[in-house]
């Protein structure tokens, strides 16, 4: 990993941070049946799904260059915004998707 890839991630998780900070989230159910359907856009204990999301979805699309970290922090919070909780992870790839004009899933 570069430098400028460092700092990329730095700043696409400090950008997260401040979407989770929007929305209160406290997980009762842990590991619950329907937790893989779902996205949380808040953090509940050290697991932050928003962080997962641009790991392992978004951030290969940054490297490439096809999106800027930016736009893909900027259509999180949008996609957050946008949806109804609970967020039903199907839909919240599908808008993720039109809003970056690339293929998550």
């Amino acid at each position: 990993m570069t430098m400028r890839n460092d700092v990329t991630d730095s700043m696409a998780h400090l950008a997260i941070r401040d979407i989770n900070e929007k929305y209160r989230y406290e997980d009762t159910n842990p590991q619950g049946k329907r937790d893989p359907s779902l996205v949380s856009c808040g953090q509940c204990g050290n697991y932050n799904e928003l962080i997962h999301i641009y790991d392992s979805k978004l951030k290969p699309h940054v490297e490439n260059g096809s999106i800027t970290c930016t736009q893909a922090t900027d259509a999180l919070d949008e996609c957050c915004k946008e949806l109804p909780s609970p967020r039903k992870r199907t839909v919240f790839y599908k808008k993720l998707s039109e809003k970056l004009g690339i293929e998550i899933s």
